[in-house]
């Protein structure tokens, strides 16, 4: 079960207004203020569809957010939500690059306040930048409680200027200042869109007061979601103005592109008090930012992912002072390093890495569905929405310049190293599970769903099975087999016989000459086995081709008897050989029957993949048919995690509620998955396995070869029929027949 922040459960008494607020206060800051010149720069009079663009992107990131939100209520945000489904690995990046987006995003107001500052006095942006961060500094060391009061009232006065700036804007917009509109192409919109990115970063800060809303399922949603398209109507709108009320030059001339955009209708005191607003809004932003990221490094230190020395607080205040010098420091050193449009192509470039990942989560826990996981809201569209959520963010990143791009390899290379390096110091990290464990659970339950309306119930009643026998082989197990499978489906037993003919000898002259004996035996049991049975003796020149003129579409299974070892050397050029690698549309079981001298033990075995559809529901057939006890088995390395077998126990257990047969579970931990499989169908009176949907050097699985060469038992290979034809094959189906 993934933990919340505490055991106790949260007041819940924030209202809509309440966290429509904050999450409009995550948004609202420097880069209104600071993007207009570098977003008309890149795109022209369009630029106000940078806004638009970058806000639907964000607004599927934070539908993502409250889903996961409302499914682990913790203040942990991005960082928390991606690691607890994908494991410290994936965490380690994201923790990094959500750390380093708002490090940048922090920078990035920093580098604005110097702007906004020159507006009133010629003084040095950098200097500005400096002095402005280790004052940031220190107020988040001292932990001002004032802080977030003063956030609160910024915004609202933010909200208030700019709401005068757009209504006294539309009444002088210059319509010719919008031609041509597309001045440098869509292209130019999109890097626009990459540019402006970073104005959004701080909507999933909203996320963290998720435990603490009334009625979360609807009013949480609800008002992030108003908050973002809020937002994005409002920048949107005061972007229109200024490339309204401004030509292209000035725009990207200006230092304070709002201010003067202002000053030209609402006059020198307008423009100043515009002005006065975005020193306030990028001190904000950047106080926000330097707050927020701070936390990141704390956070991952808990978990084991950065040095332990970074968990401590300041006895006197109670704040993470480490933490907090470290990504100040860092935020100071990149103002000093990179102009704003630099940083907000870094900074908007590692969080769109975030939101990505924010997506996919979703995703990938929609597909698992662990117990623990169920969110009081839900993703509209999953899992198109997320995903297209996902390749539109990750589009942007070609359009965000050669650093961005090197940047952003290099942060996965160094959170995947970083990884390791903790984990081979000897650090505990958590959660202990991986991204793996995840992936696991998904498979674990596509194949639980793919089997569920078959378990348990007759499948056809007018379908029939395909069984060869070999001429003058003993068949008594085969026919027991069969029998049990033929009851279970309510099918007709087709048995053939195939005589593969020598091509000197024509087969009107080809006498098989078979033992009177063996055909009265084998008509006996037929006629014992209480099925509709139809018998039939083929003569043909290929034994395959044969067996598939048998298989139309009542053919529910097709039961082979291998009677020779099951070693490649006999497989190999084969007719079952040449029958697995086809793409055949039933089901398909091979019998190496080894003397069953009694049917009361059934193993299903596999490793660490799930169970075909087919060896589960063949194995539950048999089993009813002939009152033997199934155990269903599986082989999980010895260095698995917890979760790992978690899930495969949960796995196992709802299968066994899903098969008609008195059914035991079995998990074994070893790190020598084939002796196990051995030993354990050496013990069994016969052992059911899954072959390969597509078998390349081996014939069922490299496992699954041995296992069925080595062990004493009977063994029964089963796989499943192709539903999906690989592209490869069609090609070479269309050029070869």
């Amino acid at each position: 079960m993934v933990p919340t922040e505490n055991d106790s459960e949260l007041t819940r008494e924030l209202g809509l207004a309440a966290v429509f607020t904050t999450a409009a206060g995550t948004m609202i800051g420097a880069g209104i203020f600071v993007l207009p010149g570098p977003a008309a720069a890149a795109a022209g009079p369009s630029s106000a569809l940078a806004f638009v663009f970058a806000g639907t992107i964000a607004l599927i990131a934070t539908m993502c957010a409250v889903e996961l939100a409302t499914a682990m209520p913790h203040a942990g945000g991005p960082y928390f939500f991606v690691s607890r489904a994908m494991g410290p690995l994936v965490g380690t990046v994201i923790g990094l690059g959500a750390w380093l987006a708002l490090i940048l995003k922090g920078s990035f107001a920093l580098v604005g306040l110097g702007w906004y500052v020159t507006y009133f006095s010629s003084v040095s942006i950098v200097a500005v930048a400096a002095v402005g961060g280790i004052g940031l500094i220190l107020v988040n060391w001292l932990g001002a409680e004032q802080s977030g009061q003063f956030q609160t009232l910024v915004v609202l006065g933010l909200v208030m200027i700019l709401a005068v700036f757009v209504g006294g804007g539309v009444s002088v917009i210059d319509t010719r200042n919008f031609s041509p509109l597309l001045e440098h192409g869509w292209s130019g919109v999109i890097t626009a869109t990459g540019l402006v990115f970073i104005s959004y970063l701080g909507v999933v800060k909203a996320t963290a007061v998720a435990g603490e809303v009334r009625d979360p399922g609807t009013t949480f949603p609800r008002a992030l979601i108003a908050a973002v398209v809020f937002v994005t109507l409002l920048y949107a709108g005061i972007m229109l103005i200024i490339t309204g009320v401004m030509t292209l030059p000035e725009i990207e001339e200006s230092t304070a592109p709002v201010a003067d955009a202002g000053e030209l209708f609402l006059g020198t005191l307008g423009g100043a008090i515009i002005a006065l607003a975005g020193i306030f809004a990028t001190v904000s932003t950047a106080n926000a930012a330097t707050l927020s990221s701070s936390r990141f490094p704390f956070a991952m230190s808990q978990d084991g992912l950065m040095t332990p020395k970074l968990r401590k607080s300041s006895a006197r205040f109670g704040t993470p002072t480490r933490s907090i010098w470290l990504t100040g420091l860092i935020m100071i050193g990149l103002a000093l390093l990179f102009d704003a449009e630099g940083l907000a192509k870094l900074g908007g470039t590692f969080g769109i890495l975030v939101f990505a990942l924010l997506n996919v989560t979703v995703v990938l826990l929609r597909g698992a569905q662990p117990e623990w996981y169920d969110p009081d809201f839900r993703t509209p569209f999953s899992p198109v929405l997320p995903l297209l959520g996902t390749a539109a963010a990750l589009l942007l990143i070609p359009f965000m310049g050669l650093l961005s791009q090197v940047s952003a390899i290099v942060l996965i290379v160094l959170g995947i190293a970083w990884y390791y390096v903790q984990t081979r110091i000897g650090e505990t990290v958590h959660p202990d599970h991986t991204i793996g464990d995840q992936l696991q659970r998904v498979h674990y339950q596509q194949a639980i769903d793919d089997k569920e309306e078959r378990l348990g119930t007759v499948v056809d009643t007018h379908s029939k099975i395909v069984v060869e026998i070999v001429e003058e082989r003993p068949n008594r197990d085969l026919l027991a087999i069969v029998a049990a499978l033929a009851r279970r489906y309510d099918a007709t037993l087709d048995m053939v016989v195939i005589s593969e003919v020598p091509p000197q000898l024509p087969l009107s002259e080809y006498d098989p000459d078979f033992d009177k004996g063996w055909i009265d035996t084998l008509e006996h049991r037929l006629a014992s086995t209480d099925c509709d049975v139809n018998f039939e003796h083929i003569l043909t020149r290929d034994r395959t081709d044969a067996l598939f003129d048998q298989i139309d579409d009542r053919t529910e299974l097709v039961v082979i008897d291998w009677y020779e070892p099951m070693e490649k050397q006999y497989l190999q050029g084969s007719h079952v050989d040449e029958i697995l690698r086809s793409d055949i549309p039933v089901q398909v079981a091979v019998l190496k029957h080894r003397g069953l001298e009694k049917l009361q033990d059934i193993v299903v075995a596999t490793e660490e993949k799930p169970y075909d559809r087919t060896e589960v529901e063949l194995a539950d057939a048999i089993a009813v048919s002939t009152n033997s006890s199934l155990t269903l088995m599986k082989v999980i390395p010895e260095d698995a995690s917890q979760e790992m077998i978690t899930t495969a126990r949960e796995y196992l257990d709802t299968l066994q509620e899903l098969v008609s047969s008195p059914t035991e579970t079995e998990i074994i931990l070893g790190d020598d998955v084939r002796t196990a499989l051995i030993e354990r169908g050496d013990a069994a009176d016969l052992l059911i396995l899954g072959s390969s949907s597509h078998p390349a050097p081996d014939f069922f699985g490299p496992t699954t070869d041995i296992v069925a060469a080595e062990t004493e038992s009977s063994v029964l290979l089963a796989k499943d029929p192709e539903t999906v034809i690989p592209w490869y094959r069609r090609i070479k189906h269309r050029l070869f027949g």
